[in-house]
């Protein structure tokens, strides 16, 4: 429990250190984009297949908004939106990041306007990072929301004596441009026991980890992106290569970025 305490009181305090100086523009800069995926990876969890994914950010003065979405192209694939809050200074990054996935409500409903953390499908992330140049380092916590560890069917169901397991997931990526392409390696951890519940196929019941049931590296990944432009529009295209050492599981996707300004 100590590591989580650590984590969890050095990113609180890292969300409440305002500098006193800023360094970027004055004016609102917006950005927006669509990103067409051959299939959804998430931190080393897989999403769903054909993914279409809108972007829209708004940045002012180092504070920025961003608001993405989901949506695949099977019925069957979840629909989420992610509402992200952060403030850039010099190489720091801090932010609040609220996920909510369809279906994820005690019901499995699509109830968006509900923040009860044993109703709802909300999930609010703290997030930090710090760029290096050569290495961009992040550790992201969820502090409130559906993030529960359950050991009993019944428990998981009703969502009743739940232990918050305050999920975390700390990445270090590797961006660099080689032979005409940008390359980005990812490597992620989680430090231990993230969030569970417990499921039942009709005869056999079973554990669904968040991340990983103790340390592990759940993330393993290699991107590759040709930057490419059609006109005014910027239309990114990126092959990548997705693992999850702990679940000994990997896929290959491929995108396109279309970016009509940035």
């Amino acid at each position: 429990m100590e590591i989580k305490k650590i984590i969890v009181s050095t990113m609180a305090a890292a969300l409440m250190a305002m500098p006193a100086t800023t360094m970027a523009q004055d004016t609102v800069t917006p950005e927006a984009g669509i990103d067409f995926l051959s299939h959804y990876m998430w931190r080393g969890t897989d999403k769903g297949g054909i993914t279409i994914m809108p972007t829209a950010k708004l940045s002012w003065k180092g504070a920025s908004v961003e608001l993405t979405g989901t949506t695949g192209i099977e019925s069957k694939d979840p629909k989420e939106i992610n509402i992200s809050l952060g403030y850039k200074f010099d190489k720091f990054k801090v932010g609040l990041t609220d996920y909510w996935t369809s279906g994820k409500d005690i019901m499995g409903n699509d109830v968006y306007f509900d923040w009860d953390p044993k109703q709802n499908g909300h999930q609010l992330e703290a997030n930090f990072s710090v760029d290096f140049g050569f290495m961009i380092l992040s550790a992201n916590t969820i502090i409130f929301g559906n993030d529960y560890r359950y050991k009993t069917l019944e428990d998981s169901e009703k969502r009743t004596n739940g232990d918050r397991a305050f999920s975390t997931f700390i990445e270090a990526r590797f961006p660099f441009y080689w032979q005409g392409l940008d390359w980005d390696i990812s490597a992620g951890v989680t430090p231990f026991k993230s969030a569970c519940y417990i499921e039942s196929d009709g005869t056999m019941l079973h554990r669904k980890d968040f991340y990983a049931d103790k340390l592990a590296l759940v993330m393993a990944s290699v991107r590759a992106t040709k930057r490419l432009e059609i006109g005014e529009v910027k239309t990114p295209i990126f092959a990548e290569l997705h693992t999850n050492p702990f679940l000994k599981r990997a896929n290959f996707l491929v995108g396109v970025s279309v970016q009509p300004f940035k």
